[in-house]
Formats: C-alpha cells, structure tokens, sequence
C-alpha cells in the first residue's frame, strides 16, 4: 500500500495534521510506503516556488499583521465567489509552480491514497484527475477542512473521493460548492495521539512544578503571535479569583524577556510559569482550567481533545475569526473583545462555578479524538459500513 501525503507549511498546522495521520499509518499498518511532501519546500527550488512558500509563510504572517481587517474582508469575498470561475490568480501563484513536482511524483510513485492537507494540494490533486492522469483516477483521494469554517475554492475539490470535516454542519455550504455529501465525512481534524491521552490534571501539574491544587491559566501565542500576552498577563494581575498561570511564548524571544523581566520586578502579582518553545504542550493543556491563545483548527482540536476550553484572542485572521464564531454561538469558547476585558472573561469562569463546566459539555459535543486514526483507515482501507466510525 502506498500513502501520498501532500501538505503546505503554512504556519505549522498542516504539517501537524500530516504528521499526525502519518504517524498513525505507520503504527497500525507497518507494510505502508508512505511519502510526504510540501509542495513549495521539496523538490526543484524554482523562483516561483520560493515566491509562492513566502506568500504562504512569511507574506501572509506579514499582510494580517498590517491589515488585518482588510485581509478578513478580502477573504470573507472569496468564501462566496462563483463556482465557476477558474481561480485564475490562485492557480497562477500557488498551482502553477507545484504542478510538474506532483505530477512527476504521481507519475513515479503511483500512490493507493492521496491524503491532502491542504487545500492547494487538493486542487493540483483534482486538476490531474479531471485532465485523466491514470495515477490520479487510480487513488483514493482524501482531503481536509482543518477548520470550523468552509474556506475559499473548496468549490474546486468536487472531483476527489472524500472531503473531511470537523462537523456536518457545512452541508449548505458543501452543496452550494457542489458537493455530493456522500463524499463528506465528518471525521475531525486530525492532530497528534498524545493530545487525545487523558492526564490527570493534578498529576500534569505536578509534572511541570506549578501548584497542583490551584486553578491554572494556559497563555500561548502560536505562530503568528496575536493578541498582547505582556499585557494580558498584567490584566489578569487584577482578577479577583485565585488560579496561577503558565505562558507559552513559543519563537517570540520578546514577550519572554519581558515576562521574565516582570516576574524578576516583582510585578506580576499571579504566579507565572514562562516557557519559550514549549515541547509538553500537551501536558500543560491537561494542567489548565483554560487556554487563552490562538484559534486555528489544530490548536482547537488539540485544546478539545484535552477538554480544555479556549478563550480567543481579540485579533483573528481569517479562518481564526470564523472558527472563534462558530464556537462561541455553540458555547465551546469565549472571547477577549479588548485586552482590558481579559481579566473579566476569565473570572467568570472561576466565579460562575457552571460555566467552566457548561462550556466542557459544549466542547465534549464537538471534539472528535479519533480523528487520525479514522482518517488513516479512510485512506487505507476506505470508509467503514455506514453508522461504524468510532
């Protein structure tokens, strides 16, 4: 059995998802041959290529920082683009310069299954099969919605086998594209086996030395670092309910100076654990009450997975913004309008002694752990008899 994997790193979510489903094949089916690529990092590095991984990486980090709503109303547009127009631009900037690495690869390595974890891949993946590539016809071919939001030119996935998302509640939207919604399957998205193992909260803070009977607030900025962590920890020095906090910074080497800077002037008056890149995130989500931080789709199922409930930060770009709305409307998440409210939204989870609670039922109805395990027999073995997904 031969597995394609075909991702983008675009921030690290979709390398997580790939790793994750890869992992897992490995595990349960050791006869696999399993290739992973990026489309824009392997391979021949063309001019365009290196100009399309910059647009994706640094380009797009870069944009929503110094305009943001702009960004989002642009995207918001291109959510309800015609289906029939041909994505000329997008074709040009991000198709056009994989198309010959993966052809070539299809060609050669005459993949079983083809998982796509990014939306590009998708395209390149049904342009070869509408054109009639043998390889292409041949394979199972699965992709993903790695969010709680249909994003743009999921239109022109229509041809591929499966499309996975985390809910069924985008069938509207799915028909409008011209889906056929025997071709979806809501699986979930898929994130490392570690964050759907069950820590005992006490026992994950004994295991990174915080304060094992206190209430605990996670804080991490992810890749792209919105939200203002040196000032919404000094807000929540004002809370009136009593919890500790542990603050991942990740690569951003200037927050955690500064934090550190604080803790040493005595002006943090809540206890704070300050991490750079962090290694046992996952341990450090079974020690929270609640994780303030970004809201991508990886970072939420990783959160779920880990029944730890999210409050967003209050700049979200694109598919951020509409997976926090999703979430709030179901009452799995919380917002944070302006840094000087943070200290209110997260006392009212500690002085409303059924919102914590309320809100880990919400999550409980929406988390789906299994997710690389179902997508990796999707892709393996095809999908079960009706009514069998775990």
């Amino acid at each position: 059995m031969k597995i394609l994997i075909l991702t983008v790193s675009a921030g690290n979510g979709h390398n997580a998802m790939s790793a994750a489903v890869s992992e897992y094949l490995r595990a349960a089916y050791p006869d696999t041959e399993i290739k992973q690529l990026d489309l824009f990092k392997d391979g021949e590095q063309t001019q365009a290529k290196k100009r399309a991984n910059w647009m994706v990486n640094d380009g797009y980090f870069k944009l929503v920082k110094i305009a943001l709503k702009l960004a989002n109303g642009q995207f918001e547009k291109l959510k309800e683009r015609d289906n029939r127009k041909k994505a000329t631009t997008l074709r040009r900037n991000f198709i056009r310069p994989a198309r010959r690495f993966v052809e070539q690869t299809v060609n050669e390595f005459a993949p079983d299954a083809v998982f796509c974890a990014h939306t590009y891949a998708a395209i390149l993946m049904n342009d070869l099969r509408t054109e009639g590539n043998e390889n292409a016809l041949r394979a199972r071919i699965v992709t993903v919605v790695s969010d709680y939001d249909v994003a743009p030119y999921t239109e022109l996935l229509t041809e591929l086998d499966y499309i996975v998302t985390p809910t069924d509640d985008f069938d509207d939207v799915l028909l409008k594209k011209g889906f056929d919604l025997k071709k979806r399957l809501s699986l979930g998205i898929p994130v490392h086996r570690k964050f759907s193992e069950d820590i005992d909260r006490i026992e994950a803070r004994k295991q990174i030395g915080i304060d094992p009977d206190k209430h605990t607030v996670m804080i991490m900025s992810g890749m792209v670092g919105f939200g203002n962590i040196t000032k919404t920890i000094l807000n929540l020095n004002k809370c009136k309910s009593d919890f500790q906090i542990v603050c991942v910074c990740g690569k951003n080497a200037k927050v955690k100076k500064q934090l550190e800077a604080l803790k040493r002037e005595g002006k943090l008056q809540k206890p704070v654990r300050i991490y750079g890149f962090a290694t046992n995130v996952d341990v450090i989500m079974s020690a929270a009450d609640v994780l303030i931080g970004k809201i991508g789709g990886v970072a939420i199922a990783e959160a779920f997975n880990k029944h730890l409930p999210i409050i967003a930060n209050k700049e979200l770009p694109f598919q951020e913004y509409d997976n926090m709305t999703f979430l709030k409307a179901r009452g799995a998440c919380d917002y944070i309008a302006e840094t000087r409210y943070a200290c209110r939204v997260v006392d009212a989870f500690f002085t409303d002694t059924e919102k914590l609670q309320r809100t880990r039922d919400a999550i409980e109805r929406i988390r789906k752990p299994d997710a690389s395990k179902d997508i990796g027999d999707l892709l393996y073995q095809g999908p079960p008899p009706e009514g069998e997904l775990s």
